[in-house]
């Protein structure tokens, strides 16, 4: 119940903080289980893939979020599940992430581990490759893109959503392959939404163009 509120209240929140434009929705899993693999920009990035999805997600995150006593409750109710990456004990969050899997459940990942931004290239974990295998449970791809704007409002966010990714395809069980292979298909949706941009920046033009001549002729008239 907490975590369907604050979806309503964030749905309705960041429709007035971002222009968000949605591609490749008819590659959106509906039935579980399934693992979501994003690039990771922002803070909102979790909050804007959560409205796109019907079923909760159940986010990997940095364990310092739930370090205190009222966030480790907040976060929990999110279905946050927390890592350790300092003392690299991960035995326990692998364990959660695989039962969930196992009942049918989405998981949320963020390969490169933290916010990249500015186009700075980092290996990615393993772990996106790991839960793959080992759940058989196929993974979807997504980009996000925020273009900020000088005023608060109206940021532009492109979400781009790639074709799932069944690793029992591969002939290669090398998690840092297969890691990086995933990460690539985000960065290949990621070009792609520069690419609608592109478009979208053209279509404005054009219309505002149309206006601009229209006018003359209305005022001809009048």
């Amino acid at each position: 119940m907490f975590y369907k509120t604050l979806k309503m209240l964030a749905k309705f929140v960041l429709t007035i903080l971002f222009n968000i434009k949605i591609t490749g929705q008819e590659n959106v899993l509906n039935d579980g289980p399934f693992i979501i693999s994003s690039n990771h920009t922002s803070n909102y990035d979790p909050i804007l893939i959560s409205l796109i999805f019907e079923k909760e997600i159940h986010f990997l995150a940095k364990a310092e979020l739930c370090k205190h006593r009222f966030t480790n409750c907040f976060f929990k109710k999110l279905h946050i599940i927390p890592v350790n990456r300092q003392n690299g004990i991960v035995i326990r969050p692998v364990r959660k992430t695989l039962k969930l899997l196992e009942e049918g459940k989405v998981v949320g990942i963020f390969p490169e581990g933290t916010r990249v931004t500015n186009g700075k290239k980092v290996e990615p974990k393993q772990g996106v490759a790991f839960f793959g295998i080992k759940s058989k449970a196929p993974i979807v791809p997504i980009a996000i893109t925020i273009h900020k704007k000088k005023f608060w409002l109206r940021h532009k966010a492109f979400i781009n959503i790639g074709s799932s990714i069944d690793l029992s395809l591969r002939e290669t069980v090398d998690y840092k392959e297969l890691a990086s292979d995933i990460m690539q298909q985000s960065k290949k949706l990621a070009l792609e939404n520069a690419e609608n941009e592109i478009i979208l920046k053209k279509e404005q033009r054009s219309k505002l163009n149309n206006i601009f001549e229209i006018i003359p002729s209305i005022l001809k008239k009048s």
